[in-house]
């Protein structure tokens, strides 16, 4: 079942967006710590990616059980789940940073399997009553007609029908299209929506679309987040 999940305002604290972490739990830990991030009342929310390449990956499980943590599915997550269940590809797993999951004993990857099964493909955050954020690993999927946030959301849902909510989900977590051909359009009926899964050397803007995958994980990358409010950028380096 591919969920939609919708967050309230937050009425108190801060929100953040934070980029492919790709298994540096510690980067993202001390980056928290320099914006005095308050587990009381601020909230981050991840573009997906959370694991594989870093050295942290294990970590995931503790990550995804705090109550102020919330990420959305990438490919990199749907590479661990089909992985467990036996119909992945697993040399290009490896390649691509995976080697870890096939270590762990069976009982963890158990329990990885159901936190990340759980993840919704698509997070949205009421910021007022006529305006949303939405959040999907790499660009949001439009079929035919149904070209807005409206119509994304329910080809993920399968409201559209079975075959349009496969190609949705292989869209939302791989597609690249939109960055790469630079395409600024706003996608209508979202105030904004944040995605990761294309690096980019800078947090990047394309109409109403904000790019947040700064390379974490690679020597030159860093580690970017994104305050909603303020838009204010904050980004660490990986060898700080």
């Amino acid at each position: 079942m591919y969920r939609i999940v919708s967050f309230p305002p937050n009425e108190q604290g801060r929100d953040f967006v934070v980029g492919d972490v790709h298994g540096h739990f510690k980067l993202l830990a001390k980056a928290l710590d320099n914006l005095e991030f308050n587990t009381e009342i601020d909230r981050i929310f991840s573009v997906g990616d959370l694991i594989d390449r870093g050295p942290d990956s294990e970590d995931v499980l503790n990550w995804l059980g705090k109550p102020w943590f919330h990420a959305v599915r990438g490919n990199h997550e749907q590479m661990v789940i089909d992985g467990i269940c036996g119909h992945g590809d697993k040399p290009r797993h490896i390649r691509n940073g995976g080697a870890w999951l096939y270590k762990l004993d069976p009982a963890i990857q158990d329990q990885l399997l159901k936190a990340l099964q759980a993840l919704p493909l698509i997070i949205e955050i009421d910021l007022s009553a006529n305006k949303t954020i939405g959040i999907v690993h790499a660009q949001a999927p439009f079929f035919g007609l149904n070209n807005d946030w409206q119509g994304a959301k329910d080809a993920i849902t399968g409201a559209l029908g079975k075959q349009v909510q496969q190609q949705a989900l292989a869209e939302a977590l791989y597609a690249r299209d939109r960055i790469e051909q630079q395409d600024s359009k706003p996608i209508e009926g979202i105030h904004e929506l944040y995605v990761g899964h294309s690096s980019v050397p800078n947090v990047t803007r394309l109409g109403n679309v904000v790019y947040v995958d700064t390379g974490c994980s690679f020597s030159d990358g860093a580690l970017s987040l994104v305050e909603i409010s303020s838009q204010s950028v904050f980004s660490i380096g990986m060898t700080q």
